[in-house]
């Protein structure tokens, strides 16, 4: 690995999701260098503790130092994981000792209370969300755009489907995404589909050189990756945008996370996972 390139570990007891966003938030906020995120969810025994430590170790042994952010709860298995290599974080200690005194309660170390039976109605709008945002991804299902919160669009590759997600899983909303031809650019013809639904729709834009750079990974030295394609495809659907008055968010600039922070308040959603 690159000496410019440093390991970063998101260990979890449970899914690993709260790990992955702090890791990134925290991450973004330092220039200069790359991270190599490797998630490690459902860290629940001793060995699977140990198990991580050992690739942790191997991390360390072939590079630089990694980085562990953990959300761990048991006490022995934070025990393990601090034996590492790494440098670890622990997420939610010192949060927890502070709440742990204001409220005069000793926390629990029961892995997964967050998402326990009292929780069962929200676990189900996310599911409900969820399959919503699957079953209408990349322009199928569109019959079920009336039960749409949110309908994103933009060229292929620009994100709309991991923003779907993450809106359906974090938020609890209803997420579709279509995609804007190839055919629809080059005449510059906005979907008739989607003029019904522009109340909520969400357009979607990108640096034509970062756009190429994900092409190239995904078809190599295609007409679809070109840089002049990727241009033209870039510049046509932000006219669109602009002639249909179609909120735009970048992103280049912007992460997952905040793409949908930011649907989230321009619609003025209240947050249904809360």
């Amino acid at each position: 690995m690159s000496d410019s390139i440093r390991p970063v570990f998101c260990v979890s007891d449970h899914t690993g999701v709260t790990a992955e966003v702090l890791a990134h938030s925290l991450v973004a906020r330092f220039e200069g260098w790359e991270a190599k995120y490797e998630t490690r969810p459902f860290v629940d025994d001793r060995s699977k503790a140990a198990a991580v430590v050992e690739e942790i170790d191997r991390a360390a042994d072939r590079g630089p130092k990694p980085i562990v952010f953990s959300t761990i709860i048991d006490p022995e298995l934070r025990g393990v994981l601090e034996q590492s290599k790494g440098f670890v974080i622990g997420m939610f200690e010192p949060f927890v000792g502070m709440l742990s005194e204001e409220l005069g309660l000793d926390p629990t170390e029961a892995i997964g209370r967050y998402h326990g039976i009292a929780d069962s109605s929200k676990y189900q709008l996310r599911l409900d969300a969820v399959d919503y945002s699957l079953a209408t991804d990349d322009g199928i299902g569109v019959e079920h755009y009336g039960e749409a919160d949110v309908i994103v669009t933009g060229v292929s590759r620009v994100g709309k489907t991991p923003t779907c997600l993450y809106l359906a899983m974090q938020y609890g909303l209803r997420a579709a995404n279509f995609p804007l031809t190839p055919e629809q650019l080059d005449e510059r013809r906005f979907p008739d589909l989607l003029e019904r639904y522009k109340d909520r729709l969400y357009g979607l834009t990108i640096d034509p050189v970062q756009l190429f750079q994900i092409r190239q990974k995904r078809r190599p030295d295609s007409p679809y990756a070109s840089l002049d394609r990727c241009s033209e495809e870039v510049a046509a659907a932000e006219w669109m945008f602009r002639a249909k008055r179609i909120p735009v968010l970048d992103t280049t600039v912007r992460s997952i996370e905040e793409i949908s922070a930011t649907i989230l308040e321009q619609a003025q959603f209240s947050r249904r996972l809360s």
